[in-house]
């Protein structure tokens, strides 16, 4: 038996990862944890449409190299501490789509070089400063979830943020000092569309 394939048919066959210049796309293949024999020297990471439960410093810790990393469409309900601790160099982040209801102190304490990240379609209140860490951040997108203000910290924080997504949230009102924690930013777009807004405040 002889099985013949064209030259342009990749390595990986069937339900196993696509490695594609440095990145692996192992999305859509039921995966429950990241896999641990992808190519150490991968820069991106997609693992979306899975059935992840949890993001954690151990899963990564093979993938130092990471820049991107995309585990939206999962059912993620818990990011560990020191998320970023492995993949320092991370700088695009998507957990869309997941089911994630809070962010602990201390979770983005590491990823330092993150300049997007995408927590849409949660389901986030958040409370304290979980962002405080993000210096480099340029795109937050905490759409359709369930914050109730547009505060999202007590302190100054998050100065090179420049777009802002709240859209379809729970925010009723609105006042000055729910921005206080963005005096310090270089944001010029700002999404609180579909919110039921009540009360505007002078802000």
């Amino acid at each position: 038996f002889c099985l013949l394939l064209p030259y342009h048919i990749p390595f990986y066959i069937g339900k196993q990862c696509q490695i594609r210049n440095e990145m692996a796309d192992c999305s859509h293949l039921k995966l429950t944890q990241i896999p641990s024999d992808l190519p150490n020297n991968i820069t991106g990471l997609d693992i979306s449409h899975n059935q992840l439960r949890q993001l954690g410093p151990a899963n990564l810790t093979k993938y130092s190299q990471l820049v991107y990393l995309n585990a939206g469409y999962n059912s993620i309900s818990k990011l560990q501490p020191e998320l970023c601790k492995n993949v320092p160099l991370l700088q695009i982040l998507k957990l869309e789509h997941n089911e994630l209801y809070k962010i602990p102190d201390g979770v983005f304490a590491s990823c330092t070089n993150l300049t997007e990240l995408n927590l849409g379609y949660n389901r986030i209140d958040t409370k304290n400063d979980p962002f405080k860490t993000l210096e480099n951040l340029n795109i937050l997108d905490l759409s359709h979830n369930l914050l109730k203000s547009a505060n999202l910290g007590l302190q100054q924080q998050l100065k090179n943020l420049r777009v802002l997504i709240l859209d379809s949230n729970e925010i009723t009102e609105l006042k000055k000092e729910d921005f206080s924690f963005l005096s310090n930013t270089s944001l010029n777009s700002l999404d609180l569309s579909s919110n039921p807004l009540k009360e505007v405040g002078s802000i």
